[in-house]
């Protein structure tokens, strides 16, 4: 006792604990429980880097001080705890002590081998992934690791094809119909901008048609360099800080956004098709795909109108809301938020007018992209494809929307290199050779996010905001505007 008290009182170190592995202790207890201990503590200095021995010894000793510093970051509050805790210190440099001791077993325990024993090695495997794996999912490791996917997705594909046959088709290509589609491609923004208005109109909010295509410009371009759809908080920052737009209001229109970009392209895909099934059958993943969205979509309004209808049936006013005891503070805001959220999506999404206005712009929205893809294919002339016939327009249509059902799945950034999969695989079961429908996928995405990235370059300088700026905001910074 008076060397453990020793350690953290007069000898400068953070936490000190007693081993019963150490060569030096005089430890007795039962094989299986020896044999057990020693195996996992082995897997512990293994994954987790520990210098310690034994990390479940009970005589342990802390400085308060360090001990508060790490307590907020231990996850773990059953048999892991003492682990975990010894692990974060070494690996946040305090200083441990591990000593030797004299122990015997005491003849009962509370582990239970089976789940006890199952569970500590999961902990194990958590506690590694958390502190050497965790930033390739977190700030500039997620880009990275997301953009290095995209590019090795890309380069397998190309190496699989066939570099030099790719390269080839590229030589072949139309710079006039090229523009075309660019040209197609760039008149697709202003509707993209009139949607968003349509939607905040229906929110009574009325903003100019330029900063509304702007902010899209800016957000999707986001979007093109980071994962997982992050870049829609940039366009939420921005309506923020421009227009002192509400959090709630600028999350449910975005919401309704992305359900009606899913229906637009779940209805072209669905109906697409329909227009190919007589000359081949949909692999299983396509049919999983577009019958999940369908599904997502079904579920989304389903959801919608059960909480709107709730909403209508509660018999509370606002003043009676506004009422509630202050203890009640955090759940009182959770259920404004939610109740606001509801009723804002429902004022698009559910009344009729509303609705078919929101749905055609997006079938627009949607019928443009689709077309300068069917361009890109036609400025291969010698490829061998018949442009004028129904199913070739039918396959474009089947092909581009089963590209966008897959970005929803945010692997990349931009759904670069995923994007180009799909679309070639559509285009492989049309008959059209993979090099080229690889080459067509790849060209078709090059201009659609080089338009994105110009567009969203001038929107910032014209609305006077910076790539830093946007590319860094997320719900913590909104939460603080």
């Amino acid at each position: 006792m008076e060397k453990l008290i020793r350690a953290v009182s007069t000898d400068a170190y953070d936490f000190a604990t007693g081993s019963r592995i150490m060569s030096e202790s005089d430890a007795k207890r039962p094989f299986k429980r020896e044999f057990a201990s020693r195996r996992y503590n082995s897997l512990v200095r293994l994954f987790l880097h520990s210098k310690l021995y034994d990390h479940q010894c009970g005589f342990k000793a802390f400085r308060r001080e360090p001990l508060l510093e790490l307590l907020d970051g231990i996850e773990n509050q059953h048999w892991f705890w003492d682990t975990e805790l010894l692990v974060r210190a070494q690996h946040e440099g305090y200083r441990v002590l591990e000593f030797p001791v004299y122990w015997r077993h005491g003849g009962s325990s509370k582990v239970n081998f089976t789940k006890d024993i199952l569970g500590m090695g999961s902990e194990v495997f958590r506690l590694w992934w958390e502190l050497f794996f965790s930033g390739l999912f977190s700030g500039k490791g997620k880009i990275f690791l997301t953009a290095f996917l995209a590019v090795l997705i890309l380069a397998l594909a190309t190496t699989f094809l066939g570099a030099a046959e790719v390269i080839e088709n590229i030589k072949q290509v139309s710079p006039g119909t090229m523009a075309l589609a660019t040209l197609v491609y760039c008149a697709s923004w202003p509707l993209r901008g009139l949607r968003f208005q349509q939607i905040l109109n229906g929110l009574g909010k009325h903003f100019g048609l330029g900063f509304l295509t702007g902010s899209i410009f800016i957000s999707q371009s986001a979007n093109v360099i980071l994962p997982a759809r992050i870049g829609d908080f940039s366009r939420m920052y921005i309506l923020k800080k421009s227009k002192d737009l509400a959090f709630t209001t600028s999350l449910s229109s975005l919401t309704v956004e992305r359900v009606f970009d899913i229906i637009a392209i779940t209805f072209i895909a669905a109906l697409a098709s329909s227009g190919v099934a007589a000359s081949f059958e949909l692999a299983s993943w396509m049919e999983s795909l577009i019958q999940f969205s369908g599904f997502a979509v079904l579920l989304f309004f389903a959801a919608l109108f059960t909480l709107s209808f709730r909403e209508s049936r509660s018999e509370k006013s606002v003043k009676e809301k506004a009422s509630i005891n202050s203890s009640g503070e955090p759940l009182k805001k959770i259920k404004e938020f939610a109740s606001t959220f509801v009723h804002q999506v429902s004022i698009v999404a559910v009344r009729p007018g509303s609705f078919l206005k929101v749905v055609s712009s997006s079938l627009l929205i949607w019928g443009m992209d689709i077309f300068t893809c069917f361009l890109v294919l036609k400025a291969f002339p010698a490829s061998g494809v018949n442009m004028s016939s129904t199913f070739t327009l039918s396959l474009v249509f089947l092909a581009v929307a089963i590209g966008n059902i897959a970005k929803t799945f945010p692997i990349t950034p931009g759904a670069i290199g995923t994007y180009e999969l799909a679309l070639t695989a559509v285009f492989g079961l049309g008959g059209i050779r993979p090099e080229l429908g690889f080459t067509v996928a790849v060209l078709d995405h090059i201009i659609k996010n080089s338009i994105t990235l110009l567009g969203g370059g001038l929107a910032l300088s014209e609305l006077g905001f910076r790539w830093r700026e946007v590319l860094s905001t997320n719900t913590e910074t909104l939460k603080g505007m």
